[in-house]
């Protein structure tokens, strides 16, 4: 009989917290470089008549005994319905038979583990006295960002710019304390010019980052770009930049590198090194002061799945959860 355990988003918000999840996500990379997790092929198509993009990212964990997938997408009309742009779901099954073991919201997880992914390269990549940072696009992602940024530099002042200006009002609010000035910018060049790390997080179609505001010793982290037709970053920079990616195969086809790689401005082997082959120490990540640095993530599958296997794991600790029969 298959027993289905059913996490809503508050049950995951008070489950998964960033302080616990950026060691497991570090762990879950270092098995992926050791070849101890596979991917499956992303599934990402467009659902024009309803301004949308659905997906699909699965995997299998072979340590861990994890496999399962996240489903869902980003639909720009959603706002307007009072539901947040992007939605998923994550689901979990038991790899010795295929019966499923969770069903779980996956925004919370989409959320906290790209920001986990966020505080590793800002730790690996950005300079340690970095304290001046920039966010372009201020949603739900952009606020984890800069919430993880908190955690690994001594961040004193964040710029902020949307499109939406009311979408950085909201975040300089909920993120504006004593020791934490954050500055609502007009324009993306503004409150990029002298910040000492960059992150973007839009669902841009053309760069919002443009290679001549980048300054030596500066960090960029580009997170928008998980499609081919979007573009966040001026691929001039990836000439300039020392670049690492999550995924290299990933990153070539979906991610800001393919645009630069595309255009012939890098080839593949101009691509530095993956995270995951940083945190394991085979080699390093910022090795000058004065280097840019460039992280290009495009989201993989094992990082949802540790995080809803994490989230299985301290739901059952705690009795947290709704557990149904399906069968």
């Amino acid at each position: 009989m298959a027993d289905v355990l059913i996490l809503n988003r508050s049950e995951m918000q008070s489950l998964l917290t960033l302080e616990a999840i950026v060691p497991v996500i570090e762990k879950a990379f270092i098995a992926f470089t050791e070849g101890r997790t596979a991917a499956y092929p992303v599934v990402r198509e467009l659902v024009e008549e309803h301004r949308g993009v659905f997906g699909i990212k699965s995997g299998y964990l072979m340590n861990e005994e994890v496999i399962g997938l996240k489903a869902g997408g980003f639909w720009l009309g959603n706002p307007g319905r009072g539901l947040t742009a992007h939605q998923s779901t994550t689901v979990m099954f038991d790899p010795r038979t295929g019966l499923p073991t969770a069903f779980m919201d996956g925004n919370h997880i989409t959320g906290i583990r790209t920001a986990a992914v966020g505080a590793l390269a800002a730790r690996e990549l950005a300079r340690e006295d970095s304290s001046t940072a920039a966010v372009l696009g201020c949603g739900m992602q952009g606020k984890g960002q800069m919430e993880a940024l908190c955690l690994m530099r001594p961040i004193k002042t964040i710029r902020a710019f949307d499109v939406v200006p009311e979408k950085a009002e909201l975040l300089a609010e909920e993120l504006r304390t004593s020791d934490l000035e954050v500055q609502v910018c007009e324009d993306a060049e503004a409150a990029v010019r002298g910040a000492d790390i960059v992150v973007t997080t839009t669902p841009a179609k053309e760069p919002v980052l443009q290679a001549d505001w980048i300054e030596p010793g500066v960090h960029v982290s580009a997170f928008g770009t998980d499609t081919n037709t979007k573009n966040e970053v001026d691929a001039e920079l990836f000439q300039k930049a020392i670049v690492v990616v999550d995924d290299v195969a990933q990153a070539i086809s979906i991610g800001d590198t393919h645009h630069a790689v595309e255009r012939g401005l890098i080839d593949v082997d101009d691509i530095d090194a993956t995270l995951g082959e940083i945190l394991e120490g085979s080699t390093n990540g910022r090795i000058r002061h004065d280097a840019i640095t460039l992280f290009d993530a495009t989201g993989l599958a094992f990082q949802d799945l540790v995080a809803a296997q994490l989230a299985v794991e301290l739901a059952e600790a705690q009795g947290v959860g709704t557990r149904v029969s399906i069968a």
